[in-house]
């Protein structure tokens, strides 16, 4: 299938830099639920151009790459990085690396796909000992984390000093406050409040002190705003989503 719907798209307006393939389009994605609009969450709800035909990398894994190309030393230094939730094309890129000595694990434990290159990790508390990472990739695991403030503090306590953290989410551009709400627990009210069924809040802007309550330093990194390439729209990137990254 992979292969077919490859060829189906080819063409010359977008550019995987996972799978090294243009297509004339990406494949839709992404959920359809009324409140990912209301509250203008980005990184949510449907999106044209999101999906790689070929290696089904998103938007956000494609910016992911470009962060790591041009503002880490992940592809020439050797370094201990540890993944979380792993997606598929980001994991193979990095597995492949011979400098990187590579650790994923779930985001939690009940009921998630793992295998042999995947530990069954609790990420409230990890098994690795303290300043054991050089860099940590966490991408839209914390709205799953009933109690991500412990989640943020484990992550913050495996990185090496100078070491830094993906720390990724979707966030509400006119939330101030992150809404949460325990009482709701079940899947159906999941997503009419939080957007998915699985999900446990919506981030505010208030996301970064929340980062930073712990120790980080967070910073935000946009493509589009920075101009990081005059041609970075045939990445087929999100304009308003911007990149989080934590630094201990």
């Amino acid at each position: 299938m992979q292969k077919f719907l490859g060829f189906y798209y080819k063409g010359n307006m977008f550019y995987c830099p996972y799978c090294k393939n243009s297509f004339r389009k990406f494949l839709p994605g992404g959920f359809n639920f009324p409140v990912l609009y209301e509250k203008q969450v980005v990184g949510g709800g449907y999106r044209e151009n999101l999906i790689c035909p070929r290696c089904y990398s998103k938007d956000r894994d494609r910016l992911f790459y470009l962060f790591l190309k041009d503002k880490t030393t992940i592809f020439k230094e050797e370094q201990k990085i540890f993944h979380v939730a792993p997606e598929g094309c980001l994991r193979t890129l990095l597995t492949s690396l011979p400098n990187i000595e590579y650790t994923a694990g779930v985001k939690y434990l009940e009921g998630y796909y793992y295998d042999r290159m995947t530990n069954l990790v609790d990420i409230t508390e990890l098994p690795y000992e303290d300043d054991f990472f050089d860099a940590v990739i966490c991408s839209h695991v914390l709205e799953h984390i009933p109690d991500d403030k412990k989640a943020i503090k484990e992550v913050f306590r495996v990185l090496k000093p100078g070491g830094f953290a993906i720390l990724h989410v979707p966030i509400s551009k006119i939330l101030q406050i992150t809404f949460e709400d325990s009482s709701i627990d079940s899947p159906e009210e999941r997503e009419i409040a939080f957007g998915q069924f699985d999900h446990v809040r919506i981030y505010g802007q208030d996301f970064k002190t929340r980062v930073e309550n712990v120790g980080f330093t967070l910073r935000l990194f946009n493509p589009y705003k920075e101009k990081w390439y005059d041609d970075i729209e045939k990445y087929a990137l999100n304009p308003e989503e911007d990149l989080f990254v934590a630094y201990k």
